[in-house]
């Protein structure tokens, strides 16, 4: 990959494309952890893509491409999120909130546990657990400082099992 990113960064468009395609599936996956739409988190990978085709000269050290581009995905996965929220909050002021209660059945399902942590933090189980990463990784990718990231972990594995702990009468 490293030879990829020295040509690309010499202005080889193909050897960018061959990178960011080795890389694909894993900036999805983390952008739809963070958006939950299949449509929004190929328009953050799409925007990332063309934020990096421009800045790819930038990039200091080849080896961190992955590290990199997948920065990139999740500040664009961010920007969407923070303009969802405007858009909520105007929605909010122009119709009444409606309270849902949750039954034993939902929180008992992973994923609507998971939906109640925070996109970040969701996303750090989720590139744990579900992709693979290394806790240093992870710490890379997320420009957080290691301990950090284990005691986020924890701490969020703790909640989730609070939370699907089922619990005896």
């Amino acid at each position: 990959m490293q030879n990829l990113i020295k040509k690309a960064k010499k202005g080889d468009k193909k050897s960018l494309s061959k990178a960011i395609f080795l890389i694909k599936d894993d900036a999805y996956k983390i952008a739809y952890c963070y958006l939950h739409n299949k449509e929004d988190s190929m328009d953050a990978v799409a925007n990332a893509v063309e934020k990096a085709i421009l800045n790819i000269k930038n990039i200091k050290k080849t080896k961190f491409f992955k590290t990199w581009f997948i920065r990139i995905v999740i500040n664009e996965c961010n920007m969407k999120l923070r303009k969802r929220e405007k858009i909520m909050r105007i929605d909010d002021l122009s119709k009444e909130k409606s309270t849902k209660k949750t039954n034993k059945e939902e929180k008992m399902d992973l994923n609507n546990s998971l939906n109640k942590l925070s996109p970040s933090d969701k996303s750090l189980i989720y590139m744990k657990y579900y992709l693979g990463y290394t806790l240093k990784e992870i710490s890379e990718l997320m420009d957080l400082p290691l301990s950090t990231v284990k005691t986020r972990i924890y701490k969020n594995l703790k909640l989730l099992k609070k939370e699907l702990e089922i619990k005896e009468v």
